[in-house]
């Protein structure tokens, strides 16, 4: 095994969004340093996008902001950065970080090996995008192909690279894994105050980018149908993203200006969801949602979709009710069960809590990463 002491990574993002690949970027600097191995974290952003700035923040990231779209002074700094800082690998994530290092490599600027971990396909979120899917996922599969090794978040997406002619040696599958946090139930209660939910009434909640891919204009419509039935329940939407305009409209048009609570982004997840009796998670598409696990985590009675790697998460009446994606009926009758029932709300969310303890904790995430960064240093090293 390479000796990881002198050994540096650089980890590249462009951008850095709200979600789980924000999130991501703080445990692969956990494992990093875990393992012994030097790590740095370099962001490429706008002046006004929108980005995970607490997450920035504790990543002491470097960060190289764009003027302008047309503003290329940015890839003269990076080339400038990398001469000096001479990083033994570049781990990206997504398809601008992927290409950027590509970039890297073709002006020289950069002569050492490129891994990287994937998320899953690129989904466009407005209908004006959709026409760079494949072009984003196919050069995605391209970078992977030439890569030294890519961490794939679920077993699904493994599988999906494999088919796409990518070598099965190349692709480590390793779970997300958080921290093992818990909120005081004063919190919850302090949230369920502010958002006007008197006693007796239940809460059902997701926390989520406001993404198309997210699917949570089923959820509203399923929601309506519950809500005619029953009188003391709310829908709490916890997050910001490019349809939130479009879920707001929605809900006034089925008539739910009272009963749904659109909250704007929130840092405070763990209070939130110890304010929530139930969680739903409506996607259509998922790899390893880190929603979920934080769901998991606060021990919540959960519906999610079988989608991606969602039913790695959780199985079907052992941890949760997994219902169909774009499926409203199914998703009114999973949720009315967990209304009606709670005892199996208790059952379904201590189960979830317990699987998630011995499957998807940051310590076992974080062993997995860091075993496979030295890996990669070694691999380097013999093929060097």
């Amino acid at each position: 095994m390479a000796d990881p002491g002198d050994k540096k990574v650089l980890s590249l993002h462009w951008g850095y969004s709200i979600g789980g690949v924000g999130k991501y970027g703080v445990l692969v600097d956990k494992a990093a340093h875990r393992a012994g191995i030097g790590i740095e974290h370099v962001c490429i952003r706008g002046r006004n996008w929108q980005v995970d700035e607490e997450t920035l923040a504790e990543l002491n990231a470097l960060e190289i902001v764009l003027n302008s779209r047309g503003d290329f002074s940015w890839l003269r700094k990076l080339c400038r950065h990398l001469r000096a800082a001479q990083p033994d690998l570049i781990l990206t994530h997504g398809f601008n970080g992927h290409f950027v290092a590509r970039l890297l490599q073709l002006g020289g600027c950069f002569k050492g090996d490129i891994i990287s971990s994937y998320h899953g396909l690129y989904h466009a979120t407005t209908r004006a995008r959709k026409w760079l899917a494949p072009l984003f996922n196919g050069f995605t599969e391209w970078h992977i192909r030439r890569t030294l090794g890519t961490v794939a978040v679920a077993a699904y997406s493994k599988k999906y690279l494999v088919g796409k002619g990518v070598a099965e040696d190349l692709v480590t599958v390793i779970h997300n894994g958080i921290e093992d946090r818990q909120c005081a139930a004063q919190a919850g209660r302090r949230l369920r105050e502010e958002w006007q939910l008197d006693e007796g009434w239940l809460a059902i909640g997701i926390a989520s980018r406001l993404d198309p891919v997210k699917g949570i204009e089923y959820l509203l419509t399923a929601f309506s149908r519950l809500a005619e039935k029953h009188a003391r329940l709310v829908l709490v939407v916890v997050g910001t993203g490019s349809v939130e305009r479009e879920l707001q409209a929605k809900a006034q048009e089925l008539g739910l200006a009272s009963r749904v609570r659109f909250t704007g982004f929130r840092s405070d997840i763990e209070a939130c969801l110890s304010a929530f009796d139930i969680f739903a998670l409506p996607s259509l598409a998922e790899y390893h949602s880190i929603a979920l696990l934080e769901a998991m985590r606060a021990g919540k009675a959960i519906v999610a979709t079988d989608v991606g790697g969602n039913t790695e998460s959780v199985r079907h009446e052992k941890e949760a009710l997994v219902v169909r994606p774009a499926d409203v009926s199914g998703l009114q009758d999973a949720l009315e069960r967990l209304v009606a029932q709670p005892a199996l709300r208790a059952q379904l969310g201590n189960a979830a809590r317990t699987r998630f303890l011995a499957e998807f904790s940051e310590g076992v995430m974080l062993d997995k990463t860091a075993d496979w960064l030295g890996a990669c240093l070694d691999r380097q090293a013999k093929t060097g």
